[in-house]
């Protein structure tokens, strides 16, 4: 017996949304795209480029329609209040990472959701990501003992370590079992709200050690990852190639355009297994890999991260974002 269509709903449809999540939702046959929150003058051709039934200027309109999910995908200065309210009104919640501004308020949504017994999820897609996935299951329940996360970037932007590398430290607590112990950094830069980039050593409580690396002062971009343990390596350049040594053989995995079809960045970077893992979770209500618990940890570490660079964990008031990143 086939089920209903889930009745969806996305706030915002800006470039990650256009490349990532909207792609992905329109080639599921159980999805209903319901409802857009835009708030442009006239967002009918992002109606009808992408099927809504309809679009609507706040999230409360959105939620009058009997959604069973929303796709948070504003700027992250938004995320709380988009989150909270969807919460509120029993709605299951993908947002895209991170969670909110603070850990306090992250920690809340989480705590939010366990309440109204919602599915909460954050878009932490590098964990979905094939070249990560075949990495991380190279080490299996042990992890690893050392993780080398990299990502450099030509040009620096506000709060570079937190808008950007946070999926570094993410992949850096899934990739090494158990929670921080100690937290040592350093970062470089004269202003510390727009960092040339960052460096830091994390021991988990599960005896691995992470190494975080992230140059915005670099000659191009880059995301690198190298893991190791139990006599075994795990060599990743994102978002491509995996290489896995065992036993002094090595095996190199690519996805490229002759070997799997057009790879595109909605595929190689996990954004399109995240959502179909969200999706499935609304479905089977389990809990998420990239819950809203695990993303408020995330965030957790990446605050103590920062505070050991002598870096600050809140926004600059008044301050917008911005980026002279090339990519």
């Amino acid at each position: 017996m086939s089920r209903p269509p889930l009745r969806v709903g996305v706030v915002g449809a800006g470039n990650i949304a256009r490349i990532a999540q909207l792609p992905t939702l329109v080639a599921r046959d159980d999805v209903d795209l319901d409802v857009l929150v835009s708030r442009r003058e006239d967002p009918s051709e992002l109606v009808r480029r992408w099927g809504f039934s309809t679009a609507v200027p706040t999230i409360e309109q959105a939620l009058e329609r009997d959604l069973d999910a929303l796709f948070v995908l504003t700027p992250r200065s938004e995320h709380f209040a988009g989150v909270s309210r969807a919460l509120e009104a029993s709605v299951d919640v993908f947002c895209e990472k991170p969670l909110a501004t603070a850990t306090s308020d992250a920690e809340r949504l989480a705590d939010l959701a366990d309440e109204r017994d919602r599915v909460l999820m954050v878009g932490f897609n590098r964990r979905f990501a094939p070249s990560y996935v075949a990495a991380r299951d190279e080490f299996g329940d042990a992890g690893a003992a050392f993780c080398i996360a990299q990502k450099n970037r030509r040009g620096s932007e506000y709060r570079a370590t937190f808008e950007n590398a946070i999926h570094m430290v993410d992949l850096l607590r899934w990739f090494c079992p158990g929670e921080p112990v100690d937290v040592s950094a350093h970062a470089a830069g004269d202003d510390p709200w727009e960092e040339d980039g960052v460096s830091a050593l994390v021991r988990f409580a599960g005896g691995g050690i992470g190494v975080l690396t992230a140059a915005r002062n670099a000659g191009a971009w880059a995301e690198k990852l190298d893991a190791y343990g139990a006599q075994r390596s795990a060599e990743v350049v994102a978002p491509d190639t995996v290489t896995l040594t065992r036993d002094g053989v090595s095996t190199v995995r690519s996805m490229s355009p002759e070997a799997f079809g057009w790879a595109t960045a909605t595929n190689t970077f996990g954004f399109a297994a995240a959502v179909h893992h969200f999706l499935d979770r609304v479905r089977d209500r389990g809990a998420p890999l990239t819950s809203g618990r695990e993303a408020a940890r995330t965030q957790a570490l990446l605050d103590r991260i920062l505070l050991a660079a002598g870096l600050p964990v809140k926004e600059q008031e008044g301050r917008a974002w911005s980026s002279h990143a090339t990519r």
